[in-house]
Order: structure tokens, then sequence, then C-alpha cells
């Protein structure tokens, strides 16, 4: 099954891939309308829809567009990936969370760095 097939059976998944969507699109206008519309208030109260924005362009600038190469652990409420970017070839894990209610906002978005031999 390839990692879209994954992905797509999950509620954190499909976060992931809408997310993902936007930033290698580069369509900043349309991410920041869907961090806004799908963000839980807890994760605005933590960073705003400014800063989260901020965060996914400083990224963009840095990485380049980014490509799903494993899925590592997915459920119907969390997705944990490793992602390959396009300018430095280097790995990051991305971990997106959503509520388990309806329209199971997303609730945690973290990176970490994935180190490799070459690293």
């Amino acid at each position: 099954m390839s990692a879209q097939a994954h992905l797509t059976q999950s509620n954190a998944g499909m976060r992931l891939i809408a997310l993902l969507t936007l930033y290698n699109q580069g369509d900043f206008d349309r991410l920041r309308a869907y961090i806004t519309d799908h963000y839980a208030p807890p994760a605005l109260a933590e960073a705003d829809a400014g800063t989260q924005l901020a965060d996914w362009r400083d990224r963009r600038a840095a990485l380049g567009k980014l490509r799903v190469e494993q899925v590592v652990a997915i459920g119907k409420h969390q997705a944990v990936v490793v992602v390959q970017a396009q300018q430095a070839g280097d790995y990051h894990a991305l971990q997106v969370a959503v509520e388990e209610d309806f329209p199971h906002r997303v609730t945690l978005v973290a990176w970490g760095a994935v180190e490799t031999e070459e690293s």
C-alpha cells in the first residue's frame, strides 16, 4: 500500500496531505486560511495563524518542497511521516495530530530532523 493510501485512511493523514499540498504549491494565502479554519483553538492559542504560517514559510524557504518518503505511524487521530526536502535532500519527521471529534481540527504539528549516515 502506498504512503498516500495509508494516509487517506486517517483523519490526521488527510490533514497532513492537505497541509503538505498547500505547502508544496507555495499557496500561503490558502495555507493561512486552512490553518485558521482547521487548527483547534488550543493550537492557535499556543501560536496564532500568522506565527504558524511563518513557520511553514520559513521551512519552505529553507527546505523547498517536501515529499513523503515513509509513513512511520498511522492512527485515526495521529500520523507520523518521514519527508525528504527537495533542496538539501535531507530527511525530517513530521507529526500531525487531530481532535477525536468531528471536524478533527489539528491539535499538533511537530517537526524533527532525521539523522542519517550522511548527516
